[in-house]
């Protein structure tokens, strides 16, 4: 299951200055770019450039000053912010007031590193996350080596391991029929909007154990449910036709159909007893 680098993509000039300043940051080991321009398709000609920068250490602020354009006066103030400490997707993220507005993502390579074992041994762990409503696995970290494209330094696109992928798809599909349960309960007790959200959420768990089990990384970003083979184009057409005043049991159950899960699996998803840890079963504690 190996992995592909990209192409690094043409910088613009502006791009370019930020991306070598970037480079002499005596903690930064590598600079990808990230995102849609990665892969050479923004979805907008004024789509922001994503710099991924792996780091030994986050940088002082004072450090990024120099990064910014010429016409950012030295009082203006610096759009940088760092959240998560200690967290495994503890991040920080440089603002930098340009057009295409240009974000730079800090990530401690340490952690990288971390999840890339973890993924060998097929564990993950599924974190809230603000950008996308279902959260997001660990494993985003790689992802997002794996689906960007170099800039500077040394940082080889890891393979999507087997044993990640043999937990995955059934935690995944478990977790969707889990979801697929509630929503049930939801309809049946009248909480119509509680029961599209569950159906929803278990159409995402859906998409996740599709994309994984093809064996290779897949952009984990709002957009997962419009990933090539996320889903069926007859269950996205009935996902599309739902709305939380129709939401029945019933009709919950032929979503369930629609989706191909059965929602028995959600109760021996539950049993167990990995919701938080996928791969770590009932009883055993990962550091």
């Amino acid at each position: 299951m190996t992995t592909h680098s990209l192409t690094p993509p043409e910088l613009p000039p502006v791009v370019r200055q930020v991306a070598d300043g970037l480079a002499r940051l005596p903690t930064v080991r590598s600079l990808r770019v990230g995102g849609s321009r990665a892969r050479g398709k923004p979805t907008r000609p004024d789509s922001d450039w994503d710099l991924l920068a792996y780091v030994d250490e986050l940088p002082a602020p004072g450090e990024l000053r120099a990064l910014l354009p010429a016409d950012h006066g030295p009082d203006d103030p610096l759009e940088y912010a760092t959240a998560n400490e200690g967290h495994p997707l503890q991040e920080a993220e440089l603002s930098i007031p340009a057009s295409p507005r240009i974000d730079v993502c800090f990530r401690p390579l340490a952690q990288v590193r971390r999840e890339e074992e973890r993924a060998a041994a097929g564990t993950f762990t599924l974190h809230a996350y603000p950008k996308t409503a279902s959260g997001v696995p660990s494993y985003i970290l790689l992802s997002e080596v794996a689906l960007s494209a170099p800039v500077h330094g040394e940082l080889a696109p890891p393979p999507c391991p087997a044993a990640l992928v043999r937990t995955a798809v059934p935690w995944w599909r478990g977790r969707a029929s889990c979801a697929l349960l509630l929503a049930v309960d939801h309809a049946a007790a009248g909480e119509e909007v509680g029961a599209l959200g569950h159906v929803l959420a278990a159409a995402t768990s859906l998409a996740h154990a599709r994309l994984i089990a093809r064996g290779h990384w897949y952009p984990i970003t709002k957009r997962l449910l419009n990933e090539p083979g996320a889903l069926d184009d007859g269950a996205r057409r009935t996902l599309a036709g739902l709305s939380p005043r129709q939401l029945t049991p019933d009709l919950v159950r032929r979503v369930a159909d629609e989706l191909g899960l059965d929602m028995a699996d959600g109760l021996d998803w539950l049993a167990g007893g990995e919701h938080l840890t996928p791969g770590a079963g009932r009883g055993r504690t990962h550091t």
